[in-house]
C-alpha cells in the first residue's frame, strides 16, 4: 500500500502526478529524505529535516515550509499508514524547486512542490544479519566533491544508478564506489565501515560522500562506549584486508559485507565488533532484528 501527498492533499497514487515542466523531472532539481516511521514513530525525524535543509541551503534553494510543516505533513502520511496496520513504513520526502520555463535559471521556478511518498516496508531480511552480503567495487568513481558535492541529497542519482546496475548485473548486493584518488567513499545508498585490529574506521566526509544519519549514530554509540574508531582514507586494497566490514543506511542500519569482489572478508562471515555495535543500535532504536 502507498499514501501518496502532494501539496499537502492527500492523493490516491493514480491520480498523483506533478507537471512534466517541474525542475525536479527536468533536472534534477529537487532534494529528498529518506526514513522509516516504526509503530507510529518518525525515525531520526529532526536530523533528517536538517539534512533536507541544508541539502537545499547548498543549491541555494531556501525551504518555503517550516520543519513544522514538513513534520505534519509527513505525519499525516505515516498516520495513514499506521491506521491501516502497517507498523513499519517508508518515507520518501521530496522537495522541488517547481515548475517554470524549460532553462537552466533557478528563479524560472518560485512556487516548491511538497511530495510525500509513505508505503509499508516489511523487516530486512534476517539473512543480511545472519549471512551478510557480497558487494563488488564499482568501476564508476563518486563524481568529484567540486563538481557534485554528494552532501546535496538530490534529485540527480545518475552516478550511484550506474554503480548500482554493475553490481546488480553482476549479481551483487550493492557497489562500493572510489574517488578519484582511489580513496573509498561509499556503497550507492549507504555509509561503509571496515574493523581492522579491533578499530572501527570509515572515510572522512571529504573523501566525497554523505553524512549518514545512521553513521552518525553509529560514531555516537562508538564513543559512548570506548570502542576505538577513526575517520580515514581507506584504499581499495585496505578494504579488501579489513578484518570486518559493513554498511550503514536509515532503512538498512547495519549491514555485514563478508565478500568484495569475490574475496572474503574476515572469514567469510559477519564480524563479531559490527554485530556487536548491531545490537546496541537496534535496541536503542527498538529494532526487532
Amino acid at each position: 500500500m502507498k499514501v501518496i501527498s502532494i501539496n499537502g492533499q492527500i492523493i490516491d497514487e493514480e491520480n498523483a502526478k506533478i507537471s512534466v515542466f517541474d525542475r525536479g523531472f527536468l533536472y534534477g532539481d529537487s532534494v529528498y529524505e529518506v526514513t522509516e516511521v516504526r509503530n507510529g514513530k518518525i525515525g531520526f525525524l529532526d536530523e533528517h529535516l536538517e539534512r533536507l535543509r541544508n541539502s537545499a541551503l547548498k543549491m541555494h534553494m531556501h525551504l518555503q515550509f517550516t520543519a513544522k510543516e514538513l513534520e505534519e505533513q509527513i505525519m499525516k502520511v505515516a498516520t495513514k499508514l499506521h491506521k491501516e496496520g502497517f507498523q513499519r513504513c517508508y518515507i520518501r520526502l521530496v522537495v522541488t524547486r517547481g515548475e517554470g520555463e524549460i532553462t537552466l535559471d533557478p528563479k524560472a521556478a518560485s512556487k516548491q512542490n511538497l511530495i510525500i511518498i509513505g508505503k509499508d516496508l516489511q523487516e530486512n531480511p534476517k539473512t543480511w544479519y545472519q549471512d551478510g552480503v557480497e558487494v563488488i567495487v564499482s568501476s564508476t568513481l563518486r563524481n568529484p566533491v567540486k563538481s557534485m558535492d554528494p552532501n546535496i541529497k538530490s534529485g540527480n542519482y545518475l552516478n550511484n544508478i550506474l554503480a548500482y546496475n554493475e553490481a546488480r548485473e553482476a549479481g551483487y548486493f550493492d557497489a562500493i564506489m572510489l574517488n578519484q584518488d582511489g580513496n573509498v567513499t561509499e556503497c550507492t545508498t549507504s555509509n561503509l565501515w571496515i574493523v581492522k585490529d579491533g578499530v572501527f574506521k570509515t572515510p572522512p566526509i571529504a573523501a566525497g560522500l554523505l553524512k549518514g544519519i545512521t553513521r552518525e549514530n553509529v560514531i555516537k554509540i562508538l564513543g559512548e562506549n570506548n570502542i576505538p574508531f577513526e575517520e580515514t582514507n581507506i584504499t581499495g586494497s585496505q578494504l579488501k584486508e579489513a578484518d570486518e566490514c559493513f554498511l550503514t543506511s536509515s532503512t538498512k542500519y547495519l549491514v555485514p559485507i563478508v565478500k568484495i569482489d569475490n574475496q572474503a572478508i574476515g572469514g567469510g562471515r559477519p564480524g563479531a565488533k559490527t554485530l556487536q555495535v548491531l545490537e546496541i543500535f537496534k535496541k536503542q532504536q527498538g529494532i526487532p532484528l
